[in-house]
């Protein structure tokens, strides 16, 4: 039994491109946060110091893909000879 992983599409088929695997991400940021700062969402709901945990994390977290952003855009308009 060859079965896939869950999270996992094997595309292919019609396409011109050899097989490929994609990962299929099904988790929101805000689960993401919870995962790694330890809160629940009851917590961050019923503790002020846990919602502001998650506020600190969460524009963290925004200020870091816009930072990548900028460098891929970067990147793009400046590229290295």
């Amino acid at each position: 039994m060859n079965a896939p992983l869950p999270g996992l599409f094997f595309t292919g088929g019609l396409s011109r491109e050899p097989d490929r695997v994609e990962i299929a991400t099904h988790s929101s940021q805000l689960r993401r946060i919870l995962a790694f700062a330890g809160w629940s969402i009851d917590d961050v709901v019923n503790n002020p110091l846990a919602r502001r945990d998650v506020q600190r994390w969460f524009k963290i977290g925004r200020w870091m893909q816009r930072e990548i952003e900028i460098g891929d855009l970067e990147r793009q308009w400046n590229p290295l000879k």
